[in-house]
Parts: C-alpha cells; structure tokens; sequence
C-alpha cells in the first residue's frame, strides 16, 4: 500500500486533508486553483455565519474559525467554540465542508452519513447541519460535521504492533458485515430530495448516472426486484446511443454487454442483493485512535462517503489486501488476494479479517468472475471511456475474461 507519512488528523481522507504546517501554503493554492474567496477576508464571513446559524447564544470571541487544508473536491474549515465558565459550555469542534465544484455532493454525502447514523453501528462524523443551496451566509452549498480525532490508516498501519493490527483487522471485518447485511430493494446513489428542507430525514436512492433527482426512490430493505444483466445491458446500451462518433467506444461497449451476458449465463448473477457500498474503502478513508484500552475501538470513523450507495453486493467484497500483505511503495495486486500470506502474523491477520466478515464476503471476495464483474460494474457506474488509460484498463478486463470463461 502506497502511503505518505501524514500528521495526526482530526477528519482526513484523500479528500480532506488537514496539516497545521502546510496551511498556509494549500490555502493559498486552493485559493488561486480554485478561484475561491482569499481565507483572510472569507473568515470573517465564516466567524459570523457560525455564531449566527450554529452558536448564536455564544460569545463571538469564543468562536474560532481555522484554515485546514483541503482536498481536490471540498473546502474545509475548522470550527470551534471554546469552553466558557460563563454558561458552562464544553468546548466543541466542527468541520466546515463546502464543495469546490459539484454542489450535489452535499446532498450525497449528507445522506449517507444520516443513513448509516440509523442504520448501522459504522462510526462516521454526525451531521450538525447543511444547506445544499446558495441562499446562505457563506453563498455556498455547505455541511457542517463533528470532528473526529484519529490519524489515517495509511499512515498508521504499518507502524501498528501486531495486536494493533489484529484489533484492527477484527473491527474492519464487522464494518464490512454491516455493510453486506445493509441491503436495498434498488442500485443508486443514497440522496435526499432538494427542496424538502434540512428537517427532512428520508433516504432515497438515485439510479447511478442519474442527475435528475426526481427519478430516486424511497429507500426500501425489502427484497431485490433487479435484474442486474438488463441493468447492465441498457447502461452500455445507452452509453454507446450518446457516442455516436466514437467507432472504438461503441465497440468497447458491445463487448461490455458480451461479458455480461456471459457472467449472467455463468450463474455469477444469480441471487445477488444489492447492499451498501462505500466505492472507496481505503485505509486513508480510515480513521484510527489507538488506545491501551482493549475495549476501546482502534478505528473512530470512516469518511468519504460522498459517492456511496446500494450496489451488487459482489461490489462492496474487494479485499482489503493491505490487511495481510501491505506493500510500502506501491499498490497491492487483488488477483493475489487469497494467496497464502507469507507469514505466521499475516495469516493470523486475513483469518480474523474473514472470519468478523462473514459469509457473504467469503462467497463474492476472491472468485477472478467476481474481481472482474466488479471492474465492469464499475464501467456502468462511472459511464467512462475517456482515455487511453480507460480503454487500456477495459481491454485488459476483457481479455482476461476471455481466459477465464
């Protein structure tokens, strides 16, 4: 697993990063990259936006307003309000997010940590508030989250003892049980309806590659309706109606359909709910917090949740290789995922990993149908051949496919 050292963090994944040292430097390349407002004047907007819609019965010299660091995708702001013995009030910290580009963002992200908050026990930041319109102080859509103390997993694994590591295989293992056990009668994005008010806690899921909101559905845990080879075959039909001009793109989808309907004949469709997905289950998606306490859990949080929703359970069984055979300069390699590991202690790690998973991974993890039904799942969602790099990765797909059909 290729990974930086980073410092401690209080909510940091790819996208959101924090580092007291470098904030200067982020904000002020933010600001020019990203043409956004200069910090030394948007504080101030930020200061009053805090004590009028989050603390309004606290002293303004009790509100502190901090540059983070942020990432490719969200502004992010620290927000704190100090302890006073005046009204007895603990000191409490949040993290401003507002997205640079998409605004849906907001709605997704917000959704799905809602979500989770009900119906799972996976520890994920709260939300405090959002508007996923302009019409606000900061002239942003925006969210406000708690903020989660830990450092990433990819800076901290490998400097992890062994019974760390243990504790923190064990404790992955149930998130990915929940997730497998969190399932839905529709695919699509977890998102809430715009224009029904921050008061309104419904989830609903859009089909993915759906902008237009009106066309989600009521989050339902009843049975799935889905056959997922028609889903398929109609997204890349539809992918290849909108490229025309595009000879090699519409070829590339044919063979797409080919393949799917080759792994729906094979029986790999067969009986496949759809369940929660993160899409990015990385371990600097991951917070931790050591503790001598073995009752204390290691992991505090998982972030970036923005593109999650309800997919192909088969989709959410991608091995967290790193567990049992971290590599420290470049990305494990998933065909090699249920090899024997080398050693006694990366054995030890992959069996209690398996074992807190469950069932359901065991069946969708290893098999190469599945890793390859995964990479073109993801084709369908994603709606991309862009590049020589895509065209590259879908080639490769396929051709391997036909090795193993």
């Amino acid at each position: 697993m290729s990974s930086a050292n980073s410092p401690i963090s209080p909510l940091r994944s790819d996208l959101d990063t924090y580092d007291d040292k470098n904030s200067d430097t982020e904000s002020d390349t933010s600001t020019l990259e990203w043409d956004h407002e200069p910090f030394s004047t948007f504080q101030s907007r930020v200061h009053e936006f805090a004590h009028k819609s989050i603390w309004p019965e606290t002293d303004p010299q009790h509100i502190i307003v901090e540059r983070l660091r942020g990432g490719g995708f969200n502004r992010i702001i620290g927000l704190t309000r100090l302890n006073s013995d005046e009204d007895n009030s603990l000191e409490t910290r949040y993290i401003l997010r507002i997205p640079r580009l998409d605004s849906t963002q907001v709605e997704n992200d917000v959704a799905a940590l809602r979500f989770l908050e009900r119906h799972t026990g996976i520890r994920v930041p709260k939300v405090i508030t959002y508007d996923d319109t302009a019409h606000n102080g900061l002239e942003s859509p925006f969210s406000v989250l708690t903020r989660i103390d830990g450092s990433d997993l990819c800076s901290s694994f490998p400097n992890f003892d062994h019974p760390t590591k243990k504790k923190v295989a064990h404790e992955l293992g149930n998130i990915f049980r929940q997730m497998l056990a969190t399932q839905s009668r529709t695919s699509g994005t977890l998102t809430i309806l715009k224009g029904h008010g921050t008061t309104d806690t419904a989830t609903y899921v859009r089909p993915f590659g759906c902008e237009d909101s009106r066309l989600s559905v009521l989050y339902s845990n009843s049975p799935n309706t889905e056959i997922l080879l028609e889903q398929l075959k109609n997204n890349f039909q539809a992918q290849k109606a909108a490229s025309p001009e595009s000879i090699l793109r519409r070829q590339f989808m044919d063979r797409f359909c080919t393949m799917a309907i080759e792994l729906s004949q094979g029986g790999w469709f067969d009986d496949v709910p759809n369940c929660l997905t993160h899409f990015d289950f990385a371990p600097r998606n991951i917070l931790v917090n050591p503790t001598t306490n073995s009752r204390n859990p290691v992991i505090t949080a998982v972030l970036d949740w923005d593109n999650a929703g309800f997919a192909p359970m088969f989709m959410a069984c991608t091995p967290p290789l790193w567990i049992w055979g971290w590599l420290d300069d470049e990305d494990e390699d998933e065909r090699t995922a249920n090899e024997e590991p080398a050693t006694p202690e990366a054995r030890e790690l992959k069996r209690l990993f398996e074992e807190a998973a469950g069932e359901g991974y065991m069946r969708f993890s290893y098999q190469p149908a599945y890793r390859l039904a995964r990479r073109l799942v993801q084709f369908a969602i994603d709606g991309r051949i862009r590049s020589n790099e895509d065209m590259n990765e879908a080639d490769e797909m396929l051709q391997e496919w036909e090795t193993i059909k």
